[in-house]
């Protein structure tokens, strides 16, 4: 996963680097693209990577119905505002133009972090297959921090309670960056768990390049590393090899902006709202996550103290940036919140409310399938 999310960004950036130079053109984007192919395949060949059984059939069939309904609304034609506004025009504007600027106006969006806007030079229908694709890597990463603490089928669970968030079902079928942003903020996690401390920093610096608000983030895992580690030389590396990693789109953002923040500071108004239902979010989130609070208080000495504070600070952080994109905002850091409500409900000692939550979180699953499948037949 660490492979994968590193050849990401060096994509990015090579991408990046040619619009810099003016030579953003389909001869220099297939001779990047094939050129790393042919390295990514040579490294998987030099290595034994195998995959292995993952769970039981039935949770399983439910991750894979519900990316069969997200796929058919990737292949559609793209609705979300955000993606018609700017992560899809913008790109198109610099291939066009065969090099990277500030574009100004109503696209001052243009000034802020693209490492995942950068793929979707490629069009429409890729972009989207793009995103609907760090949607499933985000639900394989879930599992694979689940089984640090549990077994296949628990672990599975987790996996499907974060693919089921309607959030991530809309988020499947558009050309947006958030999943992108999802995918390597829960793999720096995993990494940080693993005690991977460097590579986690790196993966963090890619989300930081894909999203500003990705920057809370970086107050979360720096807490983390400091409390796992309590060593303030290792906490500067963490911090400064990730700031690193994320810093040329804010460079790119101050030489033609003054700002590395922009639109940040820079006059625009900016909405917070201090009130919030999670049951009632604007992009809903599995209600799972808010059943299970009793149970998880009732067994919280059984969840890692690394995991609960991660889903403390989160929230924390959520509540404290503005919040318009609703559960939107939330979805980095629902991978944790899965793996959290699953350890929860596997460490419940009541089987009749385990048995219950776990009844709750599979009919979540179904009518979150039956809910994007309506919505893609309107």
């Amino acid at each position: 996963m660490f492979t994968l999310a590193v050849f990401v960004g060096i994509y990015s950036y090579a991408l990046m680097g040619l619009g810099l130079v003016g030579m953003l053109t389909w001869g220099w984007i297939w001779g990047v693209t094939i050129g790393l192919l042919v390295i990514g395949f040579a490294f998987v060949r030099s290595r034994n990577i195998a995959v292995g059984q993952i769970g039981h059939i039935g949770l399983i069939g439910l991750i894979i119905a519900q990316a069969i309904v997200n796929l058919v609304g990737a292949l559609g034609s793209e609705r979300g505002f955000d993606a018609l506004w700017y992560h899809l025009p913008i790109p198109k504007i610099w291939l066009e133009a065969h090099r990277i600027f500030f574009i100004g106006g109503n696209l001052y969006y243009s000034a802020m972090p693209k490492l995942i806007d950068m793929l979707y030079v490629w069009g429409e229908t890729p972009a989207k297959l793009i995103h609907f694709g760090f949607g499933l890597l985000s639900t394989a990463v879930t599992y694979k921090l689940a089984r640090k603490w549990l077994d296949k089928k628990w672990a599975m669970l987790a996996a499907v309670i974060f693919y089921s968030n309607l959030v991530v079902g809309w988020q499947s079928i558009t050309a947006y960056i958030d999943l992108g942003r999802t995918f390597f903020e829960a793999l720096a996690f995993y990494l940080l768990v693993e005690k991977k401390v460097y590579k986690s920093a790196i993966v963090l610096g890619l989300a930081m390049a894909t999203k500003t608000l990705a920057i809370g983030s970086l107050g979360i895992l720096g807490l983390l590393v400091l409390w796992e580690t309590r060593d303030l030389g290792k906490f500067g590396k963490f911090v400064l090899l990730a700031v690193l990693v994320a810093a040329p789109w804010y460079v790119f953002s101050f030489v033609n902006t003054g700002n590395p923040f922009y639109p940040v500071f820079s006059g625009y108004k900016l909405a917070w709202d201090w009130g919030f239902n999670l049951l009632r979010l604007a992009d809903p989130i599995n209600p799972i996550y808010v059943m299970i609070l009793p149970a998880m208080w009732a067994v919280r000495k059984k969840i890692p103290v690394t995991v609960t504070a991660y889903c403390l600070l989160s929230f924390v952080v959520w509540y404290l940036t503005p919040r318009t994109g609703g559960g939107r905002f939330l979805l980095p850091y629902l991978p944790v919140w899965s793996v959290a409500t699953a350890v929860a409900i596997a460490q419940s000692s009541k089987l009749n409310a385990q048995k219950f939550l776990v009844g709750m979180a599979i009919a979540i699953a179904v009518i979150s399938i039956g809910y994007r499948a309506a919505a893609l037949i309107k």
